[in-house]
């Protein structure tokens, strides 16, 4: 796996967005709706644009779920950064989170040269994805509904470990 310490993670200047394998979802320790979400970090990052969002996510976490959630951080106007499960370390009374970064809206500069690429349900194998990753070194990546949070997350690394910008197209309903 491609992630990448993430300490800010466990600091008070960052926001959680999680998402339960039920398709709950919570800002911090707060259920919230994908609306709520999107309103209470333009409040938050308003007062505090230091902060960074982080998404995590039941492995099984539904697609159409974190679809949503990243829907709502593209209307808050923040991109997020994905947390992984951590399954080693030399300290194993603290691991400190990890994760990759993922982009939700291409500028315009990157939006024409990337290459958009369907994804999930078998549709791409790792290999295809590295290759067309490697070659156009910025994908927008859309998601198939039948895709879970760990999917995202290994198809983010597939992408990530070849160094390509990655974009995760978060089209509105």
């Amino acid at each position: 796996m491609n992630a990448v310490t993430m300490p800010d993670a466990d600091m008070a200047g960052s926001l959680i967005v999680s998402v339960t394998l039920r398709g709950a979802v919570f800002l911090e320790v707060t259920r919230v709706t994908p609306a709520q979400l999107s309103e209470a970090l333009k409040a938050d990052l308003l007062e505090h644009p230091e902060k960074k969002v982080y998404l995590k996510g039941d492995a099984r976490a539904p697609y159409l779920v974190v679809a949503e959630v990243l829907r709502a951080l593209r209307t808050a106007g923040v991109d997020a950064r994905i947390l992984t499960n951590q399954h080693d370390s030399a300290d194993a009374s603290y691991i400190p989170p990890a994760g990759l970064e993922v982009l939700l809206q291409p500028p315009a500069s990157d939006a024409a040269q990337a290459t958009t690429l369907s994804v999930g349900n078998g549709q791409l194998s790792d290999a295809e994805l590295r290759q067309r990753a490697q070659r156009d070194r910025s994908v927008v990546l859309q998601m198939d509904e039948a895709v879970s949070f760990d999917d995202i997350v290994h198809i983010v690394d597939v992408c990530r470990g070849t160094g390509a910008k990655v974009y995760i197209a978060t089209a509105e309903k």
